[in-house]
C-alpha cells in the first residue's frame, strides 16, 4: 500500500506525499525489523531464565550430592581409623569388625558433577543472559573445578588390601555391609548392622594374613590423608555453591 501511494505520488510530482510515504515505508521497516529483534531478544530472555531455573535444578540436585559424599568419605575415613588399630597389640574392637573396617577403608565415591544446563547455555550462546559478568565468572570457576583429580590415581591401599584379602570375605563384606541404592542414582553406603557370619578363627586368620602386608599400614594412612584431602575440597565445593544458588535464586 505505501509502495502504491509513493509511485503514484512520484508520477503525479507530489513529491511532499512523497516523501512522507518514503518516511512512513521507512519507519515501517525499521519497526518491523525492531519488534522483531525485540521478539528474538524476548524469546532469547524466556529461553536463558528456563536454563537458569534447570540450572537451579542441577545444583541443588549437586548439593544434595556432595552432602552425601562428604558423609560417605567421613564413614570410610573413620572406618580407616578402626582399621590402623588392626596392627594394635591389643586391638580395640573383635576380628571380624577389624576385617569389616580394613575392607570398607577401601572403598571411594568420586564425584560427577550434574552440569547439563550449563553446557546448553554455554553452547547456545545463552550463558550471557544469566546474571552479570561477575556470576558468570563465578559460574565458569564453579564448573572449572577438577575435583576428582584426587582419584586419578588409584588409591594404593585399595589396590593391595583386595589383593590379600581373600574373595569370600570380600563378597561377605558387599553383601551384608554396603546397601545399594538405585532410586534416583546408583549409590552406595554402609550398613549399621553387619554380619558376615564366618567362623571366628578363621576370620583371625584373615586379620593376621592381612596384617603382615609389609606396606598396607602405610597405604591405609596415606588412604586417610587422601579422604581427608576430599573432605576438606567437597566443603569448600559446597560453600561456593551455596553462594551461586542465592545468587541465581535473585536474578
Amino acid at each position: 500500500m505505501i509502495l502504491a501511494r509513493f509511485g503514484r505520488a512520484v508520477s503525479s510530482h507530489d513529491w511532499f506525499t512523497a516523501l512522507v510515504e518514503l518516511v512512513l515505508l521507512v519507519v515501517g521497516i525499521f519497526f518491523g525489523f525492531q519488534l522483531d529483534r525485540w521478539n528474538d531478544e524476548r524469546l532469547d530472555r524466556e529461553l536463558a531464565n528456563e536454563y537458569r531455573l534447570q540450572l537451579i535444578a542441577d545444583l541443588e540436585v549437586e548439593r544434595s550430592d556432595i552432602i552425601a559424599l562428604i558423609a560417605y568419605h567421613e564413614s570410610v575415613r573413620d572406618f580407616a581409623e578402626v582399621a590402623l588399630t588392626a596392627w594394635d597389640q591389643q586391638p580395640l574392637v573383635e576380628p571380624e569388625h577389624l576385617v569389616v573396617a580394613l575392607y570398607q577403608a577401601s572403598n571411594i565415591l568420586p564425584f560427577t558433577s550434574a552440569r547439563g544446563a550449563y553446557d546448553a547455555l554455554s553452547a547456545n550462546g545463552l550463558i550471557d543472559l544469566i546474571g552479570d559478568p561477575a556470576l558468570r565468572s563465578r559460574l565458569a570457576a564453579y564448573y572449572g573445578q577438577t575435583t576428582n583429580q584426587v582419584f586419578e590415581e588409584e588409591k594404593r591401599y585399595r589396590r593391595e588390601v583386595r589383593g590379600v584379602m581373600p574373595i569370600d570375605v570380600q563378597r561377605r563384606v558387599l553383601d551384608t555391609c554396603i546397601v545399594l541404592s538405585t532410586d534416583t542414582s546408583i549409590s552406595e553406603s554402609f550398613s549399621d548392622e553387619c554380619d558376615l557370619g564366618l567362623d571366628p578363627d578363621y576370620l583371625d586368620e584373615v586379620l593376621k594374613s592381612v596384617t603382615r602386608h609389609p606396606s598396607l599400614r602405610n597405604y591405609l594412612r596415606e588412604g586417610i590423608s587422601r579422604d581427608s584431602i576430599f573432605i576438606y575440597l567437597m566443603n569448600a565445593k559446597l560453600e561456593f555453591l551455596d553462594k551461586l544458588l542465592n545468587e541465581l535464586h535473585s536474578v
